[in-house]
C-alpha cells in the first residue's frame, strides 16, 4: 500500500485525503494545530461551483443566494457602484470551523489518518525527490509529500533551488488582514447597501468592507502594506462614520495573511506536489481560497490514483498541473495582472472612476462570480480595456494604468501559450521561470508605483501641517 502524507490541515489537502483514503492509500495528515483550533470564528462566503466541482456536497442551509457588492469610497458623496447578480447564482455560507468539520469527518470515516499538535520543520530531499518531512517528534517518510501547509510552509520555503520551486511570496503578493464582528447599534436602520467594499485610504493599498449581517456588522480591513494596530484603529474609525450601524466590538482580530497572486509556477517535483495557499490558489482580487483549493484537491487525487506505477514524479504529477491550470490557473494569473495594478492607482485617479461612469453596473455584473471574471478575461479583457482607455483619454494616469494592464495582459497570454500539457523536464522549467520572471518584473514596477504614491502622500501631510 502507497504511503502518502500531507503537510497540514488545508481544505485541498483534506479533499485529497479523503479520496485517496477511499481508494485504498495509506493517507496521514500531520497539523501543528489541536484539532478543535482548526478554522476561525468567521464565516466565508464561497460560491457553490467551487464544492460542485470538487464533489463536496453542501447542506441546504448553506446555500445562499449570492448579494451583489456596493463598491464605494469612504468618507464621499459619490455614488456607489453597484455590482448586479443573476437569481440563479448560489453561494455557500459557512463558519470556518463548521467547514472543517464537514471536511475532516469523511476524511476520517474513509480512513485518513491525523497527527494534531506536529509541528513540520522542514522537507527532507534524496537527490532530486522530496522524501518526506521532518517534525518535532520525528521525521516522516513517505512514496508523496502532499503541502497543505500554507503561504509560509516549511515545506516549500525550504525546497532547494533545483527544483524550480518559488520558495516565498513577494511584497504587493499579500494581504496582510483584520476582521472583526461587531453588534448593530440600536435603532439605526440598514444602509442602502449591505454588503459595502471599499479600497483603503491613500497611502495604503488594499480593502475594507462593512457586512450587514442580522444583528452583527462583519468589519474587514485588509493592506497590502504592514499596518499597525493605530492604523487599524484609524480606519476602523472611518468605517464608524460612513456606517454607523457599527457599535461594540464581539469578537474577531488580526488574522493570517491572505495570497493575491497568481499561482505557484510550478505545482510538482518529484514525490512533492503543492496544493491550497502552499501553492497560491486563491481568487487574486479577492483573496478567497477554498473553492480553487478543493478543486485542485480533486484534480491532484485522480491524479495520484492514476499513476498505476506509484512513481510520482513530476513527470507522473504533471497532469494535476497542466488541469489546474487549464481549468483554474491561467485565468487567475490574468486577475493577478489587473490585481497588480491596484497600488499603482492614486485617490484622484479612484475618484474619477466612481465620478466619470466609466465602470458600469452592467460591467460589474458581468463579474459576478469567480467563473465570469475569468472568461471575461480570458476572452475580452484586452479589448475591453482598450475600450476603456478611449473613455479616459483626458485622465492621463488612469490612461497609462489601463493601457499598461492591457499590454501586461498580452504578455500574460504568451506566457501561458509557452505552456505544455504533455512534460517535457526542459520546457517545464523554462516555462516555470518565464512566468516567475514576468510576474517579478510587474511587481517590481507596482512596488516602485506604490512607494511614490505613499511618499507624495507623505509630503502633502507635511506641507498641510506647516
Amino acid at each position: 500500500m502507497k504511503k502518502i502524507i500531507i503537510a497540514g490541515a488545508g481544505h485541498g489537502g483534506l479533499v485529497a485525503a479523503k479520496l485517496l483514503a477511499q481508494a485504498g492509500f495509506d493517507v496521514t495528515v500531520y497539523e501543528k494545530k489541536a484539532r478543535e483550533d482548526l478554522g476561525y470564528d468567521q464565516y466565508d462566503s464561497v460560491h457553490l461551483d467551487g464544492f460542485e466541482k470538487a464533489g463536496v456536497p453542501v447542506p441546504e442551509k448553506y446555500r445562499v443566494h449570492r448579494t451583489g457588492l456596493a463598491f464605494r469610497l469612504p468618507g464621499s458623496d459619490l455614488p456607489a457602484l453597484r455590482q448586479g447578480v443573476k437569481d440563479d447564482t448560489f453561494n455557500v455560507e459557512i463558519d470556518r470551523r463548521a467547514l472543517y468539520d464537514w471536511l475532516l469527518t469523511p476524511a476520517a470515516q474513509m480512513g485518513v489518518h491525523f497527527e494534531f499538535g506536529c509541528e513540520i520543520l522542514s522537507p527532507i530531499v534524496l537527490g532530486s525527490r522530496v522524501a518526506g518531512f521532518e517534525t518535532d517528534r520525528g521525521p516522516v517518510y513517505a512514496d508523496l509529500v502532499i503541502d497543505a501547509a500554507g503561504i509560509y510552509s516549511p515545506i516549500r520555503s525550504q525546497l532547494p533551488e533545483s527544483l524550480g520551486i518559488q520558495n516565498m511570496p513577494r511584497k504587493y503578493e499579500l494581504l496582510h488582514p483584520y476582521r472583526a464582528y461587531f453588534a448593530r447599534t440600536p435603532g439605526v436602520p440598514d444602509p442602502e447597501n449591505v454588503y459595502s467594499v471599499m479600497p483603503l485610504p491613500s497611502p495604503f493599498c488594499g480593502i475594507m468592507w462593512a457586512i450587514m449581517k442580522g444583528d452583527e456588522v462583519d468589519v474587514l480591513i485588509a493592506s497590502m502594506e504592514e499596518i499597525s494596530d493605530r492604523q487599524i484603529e484609524e480606519k476602523l474609525e472611518l468605517l464608524k462614520k460612513d456606517f454607523p450601524q457599527i457599535g461594540e466590538f464581539k469578537r474577531g482580530g488580526r488574522l493570517p495573511d491572505i495570497p493575491t497572486r497568481q499561482p505557484l509556477s510550478m505545482l510538482v517535483a518529484d514525490g512533492y506536489a503543492a496544493i491550497g495557499d502552499a501553492a497560491f490558489m486563491t481568487v487574486p482580487l479577492k483573496g478567497s481560497g477554498v473553492g480553487h483549493s478543493m478543486r485542485a484537491g480533486k484534480m491532484l487525487a485522480e491524479t495520484v490514483i492514476a499513476d498505476k506505477n506509484g512513481f510520482y514524479t513530476r513527470e507522473t504529477l504533471w497532469s494535476y498541473q497542466a488541469k489546474f491550470f487549464d481549468d483554474i490557473g491561467f485565468g487567475s494569473a490574468l486577475m493577478a495582472v489587473l490585481g497588480n495594478e491596484m497600488p499603482c492607482i492614486d485617490a484622484e485617479s479612484l475618484e474619477y472612476v466612481f465620478s466619470s461612469g466609466i465602470v458600469s453596473s452592467e460591467m460589474l455584473e458581468q463579474f459576478g462570480s469567480e467563473a465570469g471574471i475569468t472568461k471575461i478575461l480570458m476572452t475580452t479583457g484586452v479589448s475591453q480595456l482598450t475600450d476603456m482607455t478611449k473613455k479616459i483619454v483626458g485622465h492621463m494616469s488612469l490612461r497609462r494604468t489601463l493601457l499598461r494592464g492591457a499590454r501586461n495582459i498580452g504578455r500574460c497570454k504568451l506566457v501561458e501559450r509557452g505552456f505544455k500539457n504533455k512534460y517535457d523536464a526542459r520546457m517545464a522549467l523554462r516555462w516555470a521561470e518565464s512566468y516567475d520572471r514576468f510576474f517579478a518584473s510587474i511587481r517590481t514596477f507596482s512596488a516602485g508605483q506604490a512607494e511614490k504614491i505613499r511618499t507624495a502622500v507623505a509630503d502633502s501631510a507635511i506641507a498641510e501641517e506647516e
